[in-house]
């Protein structure tokens, strides 16, 4: 099931993401302006740096234990704290997950000053290293957007690549949604493919080994059957190696956005 962004308090959620004196907080505190964790300074531990510990911690407990192990009690633990302590920072798991969201979009590589399309399949390229890195990411839903600033950033980055390409308004936001589209998409399939030993007991090469005799049997004319699927599975596995659906899924990520890039220069303004 999908975990929907923006189900906390609005104008306590936006003002942690955004660097802003938090309603309801005490006297002189301030969210996490992005990524920085730089905030109005107060008496003891600055409501930043708290809130940037919290998050960062957070992160790493859902790196491991993915969202259904995230909650506040579990990041208290790992700071040895009490999750009572941590409502003064972050009001709730619901904001919490937000600064998260927001936060690991802030390691995205720009292609600032590259031509378009490197600089594209640089974007495209690192947003998908960070859903990899955190798997947990492709669990927000798209539905609503967390409206911070990281993951407005990653989107300007690509408008702004996409009006370099000379690709028209108009058909932004449709490259736009194809481009992030290829990039999640991938990543959720490399996300499930590192998890498919773990959750299986099986790695890849067993489950495909256990299966091809049986197959043979089942269906002994696939390949008269299906010659299209058969002539590109041969292809994929030409070059040798023992993950050849590996190296396919990287060549069709790279495929993938190489044709909406080669789309986008036969547009007209």
């Amino acid at each position: 099931m999908p975990e929907y962004a923006g189900q906390g308090d609005p104008a306590r959620t936006l003002a942690l993401l955004w660097g802003r004196p938090v309603p309801g907080a005490p006297s002189g505190a301030s969210g996490a302006s992005g990524s920085s964790g730089k905030t109005a300074g107060r008496r003891g531990p600055s409501q930043g740096s708290s809130v940037a510990e919290i998050v960062a911690t957070a992160i790493r407990v859902a790196d491991r234990d993915g969202l259904s192990g995230l909650s506040m009690r579990a990041v208290g633990r790992e700071l040895g704290r009490t999750a009572m302590s941590l409502y003064t920072y972050v009001p709730s798991r619901a904001e919490l997950l937000d600064l998260m969201y927001d936060d690991v979009h802030g390691s995205l590589a720009l292609g600032n000053h590259k031509p378009w399309r490197k600089a594209a399949l640089e974007w495209c390229r690192s947003l998908r290293a960070i859903y990899v890195e955190h798997p947990w990411v492709l669990q927000v839903s798209w539905a609503r957007p967390v409206l911070g600033p990281n993951e407005q950033t990653v989107l300007e980055a690509l408008l702004r690549i996409l009006a370099a390409a000379g690709c028209p308004i108009e058909a932004r936001p449709a490259a736009t949604s194809a481009l992030f589209s290829i990039v999640r998409g991938a990543a959720q399939q490399a996300a499930e493919a590192s998890r498919a030993a773990d959750a299986t007991g099986q790695s890849d090469p067993q489950w495909w080994a256990a299966r091809a005799a049986a197959f043979q049997e089942v269906a002994p004319d696939f390949a008269e059957r299906f010659p299209e699927s058969t002539a590109i599975a041969a292809h994929q596995a030409k070059g040798g190696g023992d993950e050849p659906w590996v190296r396919a899924a990287e060549l069709a990520f790279e495929g993938a956005v190489s044709l909406v890039l080669d789309g986008i220069t036969k547009l007209k303004p």
